[in-house]
């Protein structure tokens, strides 16, 4: 039950992930751009793009902590 709702939740934060990695504003930074989420100029975009990259680096964290506890659970459930 608890690896069930685990791998649900993975699936909406891999589904966010995706969703906010193509609504970022790249085109004129290129594809590596788009995938890395680097940027060429030195100071940060402002508003709704640095909320939306905000929000990536937290759900790609997050991707990574739940992943590693669905895999703990796998192991001892």
């Amino acid at each position: 039950m608890i690896k069930l709702v685990l791998e649900i939740v993975i699936m909406l934060v891999v589904v966010g992930v995706v969703g906010i990695t193509l609504s970022l504003n790249t085109k004129s930074e290129g594809l590596g751009a788009a995938i890395t989420g680097a940027s060429d100029t030195y100071r940060g975009a402002v508003g709704v793009e640095e909320q939306k990259r905000q929000l990536l680096r937290t759900l790609c964290y997050t991707f990574v902590v739940l992943s590693l506890i669905h895999a703990l659970a796998s192991n001892f459930f």
